[in-house]
């Protein structure tokens, strides 16, 4: 029944890796207009169930059953990309074979104009062309380029010119999945979709997928898209699922029930146990029919298998030596690479007891701000001035600390006997990773083998050995499940000394951060002192109300435009070029307009009946052929437009 109501489902299906059960026996359907959020801690197979309702893999036991005809689009965690493609090229290719159908309907249109055609060839032409235009149109239609060229800059990809093979991994993952939503799939499964983007597109994401109204399955640990995004939400925990209809409020409520009555029940059967032992023990059962059958219900629950342990991660981070009246203050901070200015004037205060919070989209100096408040980074010019009781204790995004080649034992305990300086108080290291979820020889696992998550809580382990009393994080949320990010919550609030955190996921810095630190991407910093959400909001309706892009355009324009030392003459081209781009929408949009009629035209077999026909064809053929180069044109324009904007 569940298959048959589901566009997308799992049938008492079982998964098996290195003779470890993730999955066994769990059945899944995805309705016409579902959408659902996996979760449930790492290792527990959230990525599996994804891969398996792709098709990608195979179950040990069960089936996967699809709706006819379905197109899924699949974001993986490790993408795969064409190195020597471009990242625009990269993007259009979501679009699948929409070049080479353009191609084939210009020769059809070429041949079609063709003088002294008989009426049969004709017919056959024009059956042939309302094919290829209804398979375009599933594309997209006949000009897809802005919707290109808007997704690469809402996803924060900068350079659309860049190959692939020379990109991050956290660009590659963007280029991924801005090619497969241009792909414009019938259900969509994403793994992490809101890793290694930023706060702007992170909150453009989630109002895409608001309007799209695609049916989708989600793996995501950002719980605001949980809460917005999904209207159901499914928990992996020790092999089953569990289902909760609502959003992550709703879920945390029914989880905490479900895990008591667990509780509950394994407690009554110990109880059980222990009373029925006892009379047992008292003489010799099991002669009366009645006698039998209890000795034997004594013997079921014996034999029954007790409820595994849910390992939960709680930590502690110790406050550190004392901090003195001064922190850390900069003051008028410069700082640029390249020639291109990331920090300008740049003033801020840290005072004992802060958690700020560091924000802005991808490129706009965040990690650079955080190193030279740290005084890991020399800024061109201003003042830092870091307390002479300051000591950093640090998580870098690229998580480079860690050594490969040693096991999370060597690599916490440092090679020194297994022991450890936890806060002045020396502890053996085993016991101490027990708390961080590594039991028995996972503890020997090898650094290399690790999943991102486990890679972070190894990360953790080593941050609490530092003994620092400012912590500096940067994007220390990602690859963490969620019972890891709420125990970090937990260890952060309760945490006396100083916190400073870049992070894109915002329920984490409203929980967390008593201040934000917004940079604008025209190199300047603002703080924000109420919830993340009003200040995207406002981010939101100033993008409205000067008709940027989803990055701000606009917005960072003006903010240079005022930029002190800018001569006069710069600022009136930067304005021309500012008023040009704003009017470059709206041509490009009645050309397009325009060339749909003209598609219509061609696609119409009655124009080639007519004694005027051929020639009115290769007329309008002509003028669709006139608009394309235009709308190249235009398009360039834009992008040099948007440099010339851009431009410090």
């Amino acid at each position: 029944m569940l298959a048959l109501m589901s566009i997308l489902a799992l049938t008492n299906v079982s998964k098996t890796y290195d003779s470890r059960a993730i999955l066994r026996g769990v059945s899944f359907g995805l309705g016409p207009h579902e959408r659902v959020g996996l979760v449930g801690p790492n290792g527990e197979g959230k990525s599996t169930l994804l891969r398996l309702l792709a098709g990608i893999e195979s179950p040990d036991e069960g089936g996967r059953i699809a709706a006819a005809g379905v197109r899924v689009g699949f974001f993986s965690q490790e993408p795969k990309l064409d190195g020597s493609l471009r990242v625009r090229d990269a993007v259009r290719a979501g679009l699948g074979h929409r070049e080479e159908l353009l191609a084939r309907l210009d020769d059809l249109h070429h041949e079609m104009s063709k003088p002294g055609q008989d009426s049969e060839t004709l017919e056959a032409l024009i059956e042939v062309q309302a094919h290829l235009e209804a398979r375009l149109a599933e594309m997209g239609g006949h000009n897809v380029e802005h919707r290109v060229e808007e997704i690469i800059a809402h996803l924060g990809l900068r350079d659309a010119d860049a190959l692939c093979s020379s990109l991050s991994g956290g660009e590659a993952r963007r280029v991924s999945l801005a090619a497969m939503l241009l792909s414009d799939p019938d259900v969509l499964l994403l793994d992490e979709p809101t890793n290694h983007l930023d706060v702007v597109a992170i909150d453009w994401l989630e109002s895409f997928l608001l309007e799209s109204k695609t049916p989708l399955v989600m793996v995501t640990h950002d719980r605001y898209f949980l809460d917005r995004i999904v209207d159901r939400i499914v928990e992996i925990d020790r092999g089953k699922l569990f289902s909760t209809q609502g959003g992550y409020s709703e879920f945390l409520e029914q989880q905490t029930t479900r895990l008591e009555a667990e509780a509950n029940t394994e407690q009554n059967r110990l109880s059980t146990i222990r009373r029925e032992k006892q009379w047992i023990l008292r003489g010799a059962h099991g002669r009366t029919t009645k006698e039998k059958a209890r000795v034997q219900r004594y013997r079921d629950m014996v034999a029954q298998a007790p409820l595994e342990e849910r390992a939960d991660l709680a930590f502690k981070i110790p406050p550190g030596p004392r901090l003195g009246g001064k922190v850390i203050r900069i003051e008028h901070v410069n700082k640029s690479y390249g020639g291109r200015p990331v920090l300008r004037d740049v003033n801020v205060v840290i005072t004992a007891g802060m958690r700020l919070g560091i924000v802005g989209a991808n490129g706009t100096g965040k990690t650079t701000l955080l190193r030279i408040l740290t005084g890991k980074l020399e800024p061109d010019s201003g003042s830092v001035d870091i307390g002479e009781t300051v000591k950093v204790a640090s998580i870098d995004q690229s998580r480079s600390v860690l050594d490969e080649s040693k096991s999370v034992v060597e690599e916490v305990a440092d090679d020194h006997d297994g022991l450890i300086n936890v806060a002045g108080e020396v502890k053996r290291v085993a016991p101490f990773l027990d708390q961080f979820l590594f039991p028995g020889q996972k503890k020997h696992t090898k650094i290399k083998q690790l999943s991102g998550g486990e890679r972070n809580r190894v990360l953790l382990a080593k941050l609490l050995l530092q003994n620092g009393n400012v912590l500096a994080l940067d994007e220390p949320t990602n690859d963490l499940d969620l019972p890891t990010l709420r125990a970090l919550e937990e260890s952060l609030c309760a945490f006396e000394g100083v916190v400073l955190v870049v992070s894109h996921d915002r329920y984490f810095l409203d929980r967390v951060c008593t201040r934000i630190l917004y940079l604008d991407g025209s190199g300047h910093a603002r703080f924000h002192e109420s919830e993340l959400e009003l200040l995207l909001a406002q981010l939101r309706q100033a993008n409205i109300a000067t008709g940027g892009d989803a990055r701000g355009t606009s917005r960072a324009a003006v903010a240079r435009s005022e930029t002190p030392g800018e001569d006069h003459e710069a600022r009136k081209a930067r304005k021309k070029a500012e008023n040009e781009l704003k009017k470059l929408p709206e041509k490009i949009e009645k050309l397009e307009a325009e060339a749909h009629t003209l598609d219509e035209k061609l696609a119409d077999g009655s124009l080639y009946t007519k004694a005027s026909g051929k020639a009115e064809a290769a007329k309008i053929a002509a003028r669709r052929e006139e608009i394309a180069r235009d709308l190249k044109s235009l398009y360039a324009r834009w992008q040099e437009l948007e440099a010339m904007v851009e431009a410090p």
